[in-house]
């Protein structure tokens, strides 16, 4: 089995993520976006990084949550995936590159 690990971009990605959406999103739509999160994390886990999306920079990425947030991911090495960070498609895209740096 593959390693996952959230970076700290990820965790505080994640954290402002799950903030917003309880303003806007009802307890039940929280779940299933966490669900999301654990399904990709699961696959990941399991090997299965590559049936997702290239993005940039030796990475890939996964929609979640109802395709508004988009999950970035990289493999490392051969055991280990790193998510990088958890970006809300309705932002500007710039951004992605400021939180990677």
């Amino acid at each position: 089995n593959m390693q996952v690990r959230l970076s700290k971009i990820a965790k505080n990605t994640l954290q402002h993520q799950i903030n917003f959406l309880e303003m806007i999103w009802t307890q039940k739509e929280i779940i299933v976006f966490l669900k999301d999160v654990k399904r990709v994390i699961s696959d990941l886990e399991n090997g299965k990084h590559r049936q997702y999306q290239k993005s940039f920079l030796n990475t890939r990425s996964a929609l979640i949550g109802k395709n508004h947030v988009r999950m970035y991911f990289r493999k490392e090495n051969k055991d280990l995936i790193t998510i990088l960070l958890f970006f809300d498609m309705r932002q500007d895209p710039q951004k992605i590159i400021d939180l990677l740096k």
